[in-house]
């Protein structure tokens, strides 16, 4: 995941809000336990998002206590991070997904990007192998899938769907992997509609810039179009529509307004945002 996924503040209750912030810093702890205090720079609040949403479909759950930051000691945060196995589980998925994503800017990125990448590519490594031997069947998927995309974009015209459906199983497969829960049909799907709408904002927001250096971009034909803003937005819509269908139709546990606000509000925020250049408040 890119960076897209995240909640929206001014409609996310204070106490809501501190639990987020805890699953953060819980996550950053996991990670920098597993793989070290560089592995922490992958952070994400879009792996927030993805523990949040694997915790809240499992009937067992770690509660929350205070506890000091590690890199401001003087400030307490809530902690969940104690014999949590969907943080361990999903600190090892983003190692597999950064070091995919490292990859691919190598071979698909700016001079400067390419050279930073390449510096950071041995840690990268260890940590991916690392990951590997902890959950071997999903870095073998996530590495079908990579190569499968890596041929999709080396032709020379490709449609949307095809170009979104690697990203899209993958992400519904890694949500999926290993858990127990109810309508795990619904969570395959739900993960597959919204690994889809994260490709395609990415492509919307980094068309012109792919256009320019000539990257891999499924939206190219149809960037600088009249219709352009409004299909791209269709487009985006259609697939928060599908996730919001089979999220609804998902046993929750808890965290149920952290979620729904960020399905429902982070998204239509972070769309405006690519696509006007603002959030409308």
């Amino acid at each position: 995941m890119l960076g897209y996924v995240r909640a929206y503040k001014p409609e996310m209750k204070f106490k809501d809000f501190e639990i987020y912030k805890g699953v953060y810093c819980s996550l950053c702890k996991v990670i920098g336990k597993r793989y070290g205090l560089i592995a922490r720079l992958t952070l994400s609040y879009d792996f927030t998002f993805f523990a949040i949403m694997r915790m809240a479909i499992v009937r067992d759950c770690p509660g929350f206590q205070k506890s000091h930051c590690t890199f401001n000691p003087m400030k307490k945060c809530m902690d969940c991070s104690r014999n949590n196995r969907e943080l361990d589980y999903t600190a090892d998925v983003s190692m597999i997904t950064a070091y995919h994503k490292l990859r691919d800017n190598i071979s698909d990125g700016s001079f400067f990007k390419r050279l930073m990448c390449r510096l950071v590519l041995p840690y990268a490594n260890r940590a991916y192998r690392k990951a590997s031997s902890r959950i071997s069947e999903e870095a073998a998927v996530a590495q079908r899938l990579m190569d499968k995309q890596s041929e999709i974009e080396k032709k020379s015209s490709v449609g949307v769907d095809e170009a979104a459906d690697s990203s899209a199983k993958l992400l519904a497969f890694f949500l999926t992997a290993g858990i127990e829960c109810e309508n795990k049909e619904d969570l395959e799907r739900f993960g597959y509609c919204f690994g889809r709408w994260v490709y395609l904002i990415d492509a919307v927001d980094d068309c012109e810039k792919d256009i320019k250096s000539g990257s891999f971009n499924p939206l190219k034909s149809e960037f600088g179009s009249e219709n352009y803003t409004q299909y791209s937005k269709e487009l985006l819509n259609l697939c928060v529509g599908e996730a919001v269908n089979s999220f609804e139709r998902l046993k929750i546990y808890r965290f149920y307004d952290i979620l729904s606000n960020i399905i429902y509000y982070g998204t239509e925020s972070v769309m405006k945002k690519v696509l006007y250049g603002e959030v409308r408040k």
